[in-house]
């Protein structure tokens, strides 16, 4: 059984996880997780990302994605050196 120390984190308390026990969940940073308590005790489970970028920007080209929302927002006129020659 590993242990870890409690710390702070800003305003939030945080365990760092021992690496074999990570290792051993199939935790690695970046990942998300979810938290709950039962009985005072805390269980921490792997969750999957609800979609992948892939998912999200299937079935349309970089090309067509761009066409799509061109004109989805009027920045106004391009003053300085934020104008753009396409």
């Amino acid at each position: 059984m590993s242990q870890a120390v409690v710390g702070r984190w800003g305003k939030s308390l945080a365990v760092r996880l021992p690496t074999e026990v990570a290792d051993a969940a199939g935790i690695a940073e970046g990942d998300r997780v979810e938290i709950e308590t039962h009985e005072a005790e805390v269980i921490i489970r792997r969750t999957s990302a609800r979609f992948t970028l892939e998912e999200l920007f299937s079935g349309k080209t970089p090309a067509e994605w761009r066409a799509l929302y061109a004109d989805a927002y009027d920045w106004g006129p391009d003053v300085g050196r934020e104008v753009v020659e396409e």
